[in-house]
């Protein structure tokens, strides 16, 4: 009969697809990132004026991660510890009750689904089993940038000018993944 012939159809179907465009898409993370920023952006409607008192230069570490130099692998390794860093700075620490919960519940999914996906993405690639000591140096940068804007958080008591400041620089943190996500676009 005709079933058992695209029962049989179906596994060769899924590989071509799979090897069409749609799975080439695999390491293009621009319309995720671009919905993480609208939703960071929308998520609190607290004006930063009060706030400008509380800002700092947290030295994001721009010159550790930039450069010629820099492969591919490394900026798709130097993404996923972004990415992973947010995660946790938002997921571990409680961010404060004005903002909307509903739009930060979508911001960890959506970081979530970036993190699978780039680290299928990165599965795909031999180097990512052993980076290169230019992406180390950088996940350590990172991770002290990182550790820096938890320390301030700490310091500031969790306050909500604390955390809006923390928004703001987030914002700027996936502007430059925006910007490095572009070196391993196919």
């Amino acid at each position: 009969t005709v079933l058992p012939f695209f029962i049989f159809l179906l596994p060769v179907a899924l590989v071509l697809l799979c090897s069409s465009t749609l799975c080439s898409l695999g390491c293009d993370l621009s319309q995720g990132l671009q919905e993480d920023f609208s939703l960071l952006n929308q998520m609190s409607t607290f004006s930063l004026v009060p706030c400008l008192k509380d800002r700092t230069n947290f030295n994001f570490p721009k010159e550790a991660m930039e450069g010629n130099q820099l492969q591919r692998e490394d900026a798709k390794v130097i993404v996923h510890e972004m990415l992973q860093q947010i995660f946790t700075l938002f997921s571990q620490n409680a961010a404060p009750a004005t903002w909307n919960q509903t739009q930060l519940m979508q911001l960890l999914i959506g970081l979530d689904q970036q993190l699978e996906q780039l680290e299928r993405c990165l599965a795909q690639d031999v180097k990512w089993e052993e980076p290169s000591l230019g992406s180390e140096n950088s996940k350590l940068a990172l991770k002290n940038y990182f550790q820096g804007i938890n320390q301030y958080l700490e310091g500031k008591e969790y306050s909500h000018c604390a955390w809006e400041v923390t928004r703001v620089e987030i914002r700027r943190c996936f502007l430059f993944i925006g910007k490095l996500s572009k070196k391993f676009k196919d």
